[in-house]
């Protein structure tokens, strides 16, 4: 006997095969002589939009030294409460983190390659590349480490707070943004050069590297698991160090066959090749951060004529998935004293 089967997706849903056949229309005729299974496979349509997130502060219960998170654009940040003798993040600086990583992941802005930023945040997620299952987190507390009894950034401190260790471990985690930075001079520029290094940080590492097609192997900076000394984006710092452009006398004594360092390094380098190649450094005190960069790279041209690795670097792999936030737009947000709107939207 032959019949006709039909497969017809719900909305949401597409056809994608059939578990018993090899055929792939949705619609075919088979020949039964004897007894059969066969049954249609259906996968859920996700749109690019469902992944460009703004969610809202939600609570976490039990709290875990962090009492909220907000997830935003495949990234869960997740805020210090009052704990360790120290004050809770106002909401309004979590909203501020939030929207300053919608500002650097627009799919709409210039030069944005929407299926690379698509990838980066699929990595972020940890739903593909090199910490898959291992979605990214940006921590967000008040002052500093040392202002916290004990400093939970300490191995010993972390396992003061309990379930810290543990939490911690499930997601891909970076450095911190602080609030009311214990060096901060309460200015508004100051509060953006703080929370844009540390973004820049998360991405950079997390997500970036994972956006453009081979940017896995040029941007791999994870000096503990292979060697890293030949990947592009060692090769453009080290012509940085060698050109005067980024000076690391602060790191590690300033060697720069120094391993242990590596990783703080390009973490630096990166951030400070992207403040340059936005023309950025306004935001810096007296815009400078001579001699740890050189005045001469604070312009895309300055980096292409003594840094050209990195000037290559950044247009290949970081222009097309990171969008460039504009200065009005990051002064409105924030403001001399603690001043400013967000102007975040959540979904």
């Amino acid at each position: 006997t032959s019949i006709t089967i039909k497969a017809t997706p719900n909305e949401g849903y597409m056809f994608i095969g059939w578990d018993g056949s090899d055929e792939t229309d949705l619609e075919i005729v088979i020949s039964i002589n004897s007894n059969i299974s066969i049954s249609a496979i259906f996968q859920e349509v996700v749109s690019i939009e469902s992944y460009y997130t703004s969610g809202n502060i939600l609570k976490i219960e039990p709290v875990i030294f962090y009492d909220r998170s907000v997830t935003v654009n495949g990234i869960k940040i997740i805020v210090a409460g009052e704990i360790g003798g120290q004050q809770e993040v106002p909401d309004e600086w979590v909203y501020k983190t939030a929207r300053v990583f919608q500002l650097l992941i627009n799919k709409d802005a210039e030069g944005i390659n929407s299926d690379a930023q698509l990838n980066m945040i699929k990595t972020l997620k940890g739903e593909i590349g090199w910490h898959e299952n291992y979605p990214t987190g940006q921590r967000v507390a008040y002052g500093g480490g040392d202002e916290y009894s004990p400093n939970f950034l300490t191995d010993a401190g972390k396992q003061s707070y309990d379930g810290l260790e543990a939490f911690e471990d499930e997601l891909s985690l970076d450095d911190m943004v602080w609030y009311k930075n214990v060096d901060s001079r309460g200015t508004g520029d100051d509060d953006i050069n703080e929370i844009l290094e540390h973004t820049l940080h998360t991405l950079h590492r997390f997500g970036v590297r994972g956006g453009v097609e081979g940017s896995s192997q040029a941007l791999n900076a994870e000096f503990e698991e292979q060697d890293i000394s030949n990947t592009e984006i060692f090769l453009a710092m080290k012509e940085a160090y060698n050109n005067g452009v980024f000076d690391i006398k602060d790191y590690g004594n300033g060697d720069i066959n120094n391993q242990d360092i590596w990783g703080v390094l390009l973490k630096e380098y990166t951030y400070l090749l992207t403040f340059g190649m936005w023309e950025f450094s306004e935001f810096w005190e007296n815009g400078t951060l001579a001699p740890e960069w050189n005045d001469n790279a604070r312009t895309p041209e300055g980096i292409l004529s003594n840094n050209p690795l990195g000037h290559e670097l950044y247009n290949t792999y970081f222009k097309p998935v990171i969008s460039k936030p504009s200065k009005e737009v990051l002064r409105s947000i924030f403001k001399d004293n603690d001043q400013g709107e967000s102007g975040y939207i959540p979904d």
